[in-house]
């Protein structure tokens, strides 16, 4: 046993999948994965040289590697990836050692035994993302475009054996991955006519080893026939080689993904010619036209560097011409960042900081006008951005339902429930487990300490973020859980005030009984009374504190907030069925989760008696029990009927939505989930 490890990763998709080899390399030598990087004994940093703000990222990281060190001293640290040779020689002082990709193999702290005959990281495999399998086809690039460093630190192209590709895909399907990415600096240059000068001689080690006639199109057919539901997706194509023949064979690939990033860069001639593209704006567009003539529905995104050495403002406005005539359905656009040992790093950098944020803020804009608006983009091209909202009343099964849709159509699951979003609050919130995500990730669970409060307002903006966050990630978030009120304020755009906490005041409102508090309440804002928990002091108080410093109910609806289309999916469950479902989860979590222990722990690490009373509920009668004030048989039944109440306001909520889809079982929610995501596809 060597210890445990933790793996930080920068850069593109390549050197995710690289990643993903190393850790196999290390578990095969002993090591464990370290949940993060404060329990482990060696950190490997897996850096990218691309932008010199991914550089700096690594920079920022050597003062917490020091202070690690200063706790355990016997910590080792490792720098790899795409490194420049000045930056090696900078990192030599902050790393314990910097090794390339092959010496990784090799590497061991003692002089133990190494285990596995791997030569090379192709065959190790240990897909990180939860659906999705990157599969390296080949490593390096010839092209040598004058701004980019890949050459330089990955070298000449080489090419993968197109059986051992294909054997990885089946393996990938084999064990549940929904979508395979094919990866390559130019993917597409897989068995390119170009040679590569290897020690001197002109050798061809672009081609497939042991079939040169393998280039990518075919590879691309191979893998389509490969059986399994899954779909293909690859990354990132050259256009000077996008070839007739690989249109033609993603028109008749069944499982091709229907996205392709096809990186323009700019949209001027001469820009293009500095930059070494091979290619025209003319040849450019009219592979797009191409493209969308003969794959349709079809995703396309690109790539742009704003600010390129001696673009002037009408050559940039050149490149926005271009991105208005095509409408990309999504751009990743950079701003120009000078790499030591490029064609370019020998042009002047004549472009100011500011005038390239300014041109970098016009593309977005550009972009978000056909990424974001449903109504705007062109017919037969999907939205990227698509919501489903998963909810009911407690204990209805809706974090189950969340994971099977999730695994079916590649989504992602952010928790809407307002006491999971507590640590150490597990049990009472039916906080779901790691073995029952089933390897899908989840978001906004354990974000606060109990001990301080968490707003609707710190909720929503989280959400927000989260929700974009797995947009960019070609997944679909799924939002689930039972608090209607942050449901709404993510759906709705909830205008709530950030209004400071009134200490005086809740010291007052302290004073009062919790009936005071509600009919108070139920006084100055009768509507917000009908849907709050009448019991939970807390909700009751902080309500008040809104309505009175404002001067004004809460909350206040914005029209249309949503820039794309949410499909919201509610869960029917008979009165009875209901009942029978809270009790046996109740006695499920008093007799055999420890639900008991867990209020004791919580306790014990400082929360208050009356704090844990405010979360109401298990933690309110549980608290109550442990101090003597109930009976175990009395804390089993009061909580029976507060949690058949609670589910009973929690309907009353959701039933004044008319946009909810109610159903009773998976079958009618995997229909209404595949319609809803089909009829975006189409455009209707």
């Amino acid at each position: 046993m060597q210890g445990k490890y933790f793996i930080i990763t920068y850069g593109c998709q390549m050197n995710k999948a690289d990643s993903e080899r190393i850790a196999v390399a290390l578990e095969r030598k002993g090591y464990k994965e370290a949940p993060k990087k404060d329990g482990a004994d060696l950190i490997l940093v897996n850096m990218c040289s691309v932008r010199q703000s991914a550089v700096d990222r690594v920079y920022g990281l050597l003062h917490k590697f020091k202070t690690l060190k200063n706790k355990k001293p016997k910590l080792k640290t490792i720098l790899t990836g795409c490194i420049l040779k000045k930056d090696r020689q900078k990192f030599a002082k902050g790393f314990d050692q910097i090794l390339k990709f092959k010496d990784l193999l090799k590497y061991s702290p003692t002089r133990a035994a190494t285990k596995g005959k791997e030569k090379d990281f192709s065959s190790l495999t240990k897909y990180r993302e939860k659906s999705m399998a990157f599969v390296p086809i080949s490593n390096g690039c010839n092209n040598f475009c004058s701004y980019c460093v890949v050459p330089f630190v990955r070298g000449p192209l080489v090419c993968r054996d197109h059986k051992e590709i294909l054997k990885e895909v089946e393996n990938a399907v084999k064990n549940g991955f929904k979508e395979i990415w094919l990866l390559g600096q130019n993917v597409n240059d897989y068995q390119s006519p170009t040679r590569a000068a290897a020690k001197g001689e002109e050798e061809d080690i672009s081609s497939s080893p042991t079939n040169p006639k393998i280039n990518f199109a075919k590879l691309l057919k191979m893998t389509d026939d490969i059986p399994g539901d899954f779909k293909i997706l690859f990354t990132s194509p050259h256009p000077s080689n996008f070839s007739d023949e690989l249109i033609d064979t993603l028109v008749n690939c069944k499982k091709f993904g229907k996205y392709i990033n096809l990186p323009v860069q700019s949209g001027d001639d001469k820009i293009l010619r500095k930059m070494n593209r091979n290619y025209s704006v003319k040849e450019y567009k009219n592979l797009v036209k191409k493209i969308r003539a003969k794959i349709t529905p079809v995703k396309l995104s690109t790539d742009a560097i704003v600010g390129f050495p001696g673009e002037t403002k009408k050559q940039f406005r050149n490149t926005v011409k271009l991105f208005k005539k095509n409408k990309f359905d999504w751009a990743y656009i950079s701003k120009y960042s000078p790499r030591s040992g490029t064609a370019a790093f020998k042009m002047k950098d004549s472009v100011p900081l500011i005038e390239k944020k300014k041109r970098e803020k016009i593309l977005r804009e550009i972009i978000q006008q056909y990424a974001e608006k449903p109504n705007d983009i062109k017919p037969g091209v999907s939205p990227l951005k698509k919501l489903i909202v998963i909810l009911g009343p407690t204990a209805s099964g809706k974090s189950e339902l969340a994971v099977r849709l999730a695994k079916k159509f590649n989504g992602e699951v952010i928790s809407a429930d307002s006491r999971q979003v507590y640590k150490g609050m597990d049990i009472g919130t039916g906080k779901i487990t790691k073995k029952e995500m089933q390897n899908i990730s989840h978001y906004l669970l354990d974000v606060a300490s109990p001990k301080r409060r968490f707003t609707v307002v710190q909720y929503k903006k989280l959400a927000i973020k989260t929700i974009n966050k797995i947009f960019k990630k070609g997944k679909i978030p799924i939002l689930c859980g039972g608090t209607g009120f942050y449901i709404q304020a993510v759906l709705d755009g909830i205008v709530i005030p950030e209004v400071k906490p009134d200490w005086r005041l809740r010291s007052n409102l302290e004073q009062l009984s919790t009936d005071e508090l509600f009919n108070r309440l139920k006084k100055l804002d009768p509507k917000r009374a009908k849907t709050i928990d009448k019991n939970n002091r807390r909700r009751l108080i902080r309500a008040l504190e809104i309505v009175i410093k404002t001067k004004k109910p809460v909350p206040v609806s914005k029209k249309n907030p949503l820039p794309y289309p949410v499909l919201m999916l509610g869960i029917k469950k008979e009165k009875e069925e209901l009942k029978k479902l809270i009790n046996k989860r109740l006695l499920r979590r008093l007799k055999g989760e420890g639900m008991i222990e867990e209020v004791k722990k919580l306790r014990k690490a400082g929360i208050f008696w009356k704090r844990l009373e405010e979360f109401g509920l298990e933690y309110r009668f549980i608290a109550q029990y442990l101090q003597k004030k109930l009976e175990y048989d009395e804390m089993i039944n009061l909580l029976q009927k507060e949690i058949e109440h609670f589910a009973k306001r929690q309907l009353t909520w959701f039933k004044k939505d008319d946009r909810i889809h109610w159903f009773k079982n998976y079958k009618k929610a995997e229909k209404l989930t595949k319609a809803f995501l089909e009829k975006i596809r189409r455009g209707n």
